[in-house]
């Protein structure tokens, strides 16, 4: 079958499971379909019909089959072990297995989830995955083949989060009109209707405001965030939702709008045409980190100053208050976000410290645990119960290495 076919076959299943499960976004288990199956042509999938790499673990007492697998237990580091993995009569089966091996007490964080990235971030760091690039690789097939199109409607209509329409901000990042990946956000903005003033956005046109509007008609939040393709257009309609805020030396929060006019003076408050727009990611240190479509002919962050000198206003869209009371979700341990930071994902230096701070960790709590796995002074993070499980598995090796290695 072509990609399009097994997508739909994958969709169907995963929504006929789903909600008696408690899993409210479909999105993220159709992508890890793909990716972990190969559309559907590993001998795994296509043989024995388990589209997600399930190994039968302790309670498994079906059938099974002793494969080779790659695990990355040292990120970029890949290793081949042999393991014995579940066996289905048929791919509705094997996607209803997917949802029973989820009812493990360590995935139950997983129900009630409306958001895709949020989702494999959580069941990445539940432990389902090894690979180092694992959410990134499976969003992007989220959004290459608009799966969200699949999602339960108005799941989280209820929730107007700034941390999902940063978690979209971010899965487009590197998306430019170099490799025509620009035109996937274009088409989104010129997919609903009706479009502001009527006009169908061109691939060659600039897209900053398409790409904040398209953010929000993906998170289904343009209640709050206007959709337009002008920056000046765009600012009326926040003033006509009464969430503009002219004063251009203000502390923004992240999910803010920031509107810039490139063309200012620096005398007095900028009051000119704007120019440009973005949606604020952090704040800290008085730095404002950026995410913004359109920078360099991509999407790709920036970071200036609070009240510098070409910021125009924000818009300040009514989102609902969040638990962490910043823009994202904490989802994971200090010891697991720790790793991160040593294996690269968080950046370096103050761009580091505003990523952890947007995403609601405690900057100097994950630095310190840093400094204490590099100094090889952190403790285990696993009881010997677990780790003697692993060992069984295979996962530590043998002999002197796995001595070594543990």
């Amino acid at each position: 079958m072509d990609k399009q076919e097994f997508i739909k076959k994958i969709a169907g299943c995963v929504q006929k499971y789903a909600p008696a499960y408690g899993i409210l976004v479909h999105s993220p288990i159709i992508a890890q379909a793909i990716l972990e199956s190969g559309w559907g042509e590993s001998r795994l999938a296509a043989v024995y019909h388990n589209y997600f790499g399930l190994k039968c673990g302790t309670k498994w007492t079906g059938k099974s089959v002793n494969l080779s697998t790659m695990e990355e237990y040292t990120p970029g580091t890949l290793t081949q072990i042999k393991d014995n993995f579940r066996v289905y009569d048929n791919m509705e089966e094997g996607v209803k297995g997917y949802f029973e091996f989820i009812q493990l007490s360590r995935y139950q964080n997983l129900r009630g989830i409306t958001d895709p990235e949020t989702y494999l971030r959580t069941i990445k760091a539940d432990g389902y995955a090894t690979s180092s690039k694992y959410v990134d690789n499976t969003m992007r097939i989220v959004t290459q083949y608009d799966l969200q199109q699949y999602d339960v409607k108005g799941a989280g209509s209820m929730a107007k989060l700034a941390s999902a329409v940063l978690a979209q901000a971010r899965a487009w990042i590197g998306r430019n009109e170099a490799d025509g990946t620009h035109k996937g956000i274009i088409d989104v903005y010129n997919g609903h209707k009706p479009l502001a003033r009527g006009y169908k956005v061109k691939y060659t046109d600039a897209w900053c405001a398409t790409f904040v509007s398209a953010v929000a008609i993906k998170c289904g939040l343009t209640g709050i965030i206007p959709t337009e393709c002008g920056c000046g257009q765009m600012i009326a309609l926040f003033k006509n939702l009464g969430e503009w805020q002219e004063s251009d030396s203000r502390t923004p929060s992240p999910g803010d709008i920031i509107f810039y006019d490139w063309d200012d003076t620096g005398a007095g408050d900028c009051t000119g045409w704007p120019d440009h727009v973005g949606i604020v990611e952090s704040v800290s240190g008085g730095k404002i980190t950026v995410i913004e479509g359109n920078k360099n002919n991509a999407v790709g962050r920036r970071t200036l100053d609070v009240n510098d000198r070409y910021i125009r206003g924000y818009g300040v869209p009514k989102y609902d208050k969040e638990a962490t009371g910043s823009g994202s979700q904490v989802t994971k341990s200090v010891a697991a976000v720790a790793k991160e930071v040593i294996a690269g994902k968080w950046g370096n230096g103050e761009d580091r410290k505003n990523r952890l701070t947007a995403a609601g960790y405690n900057y100097k709590a994950v630095q310190d645990q840093v400094n204490a796995l590099l100094k090889g002074t952190a403790a285990a993070t696993k009881s010997v119960a677990a780790v003697a499980k692993e060992v069984i598995a295979g996962k530590w090796g043998n002999g002197k290495e796995r001595k070594n290695r543990l």
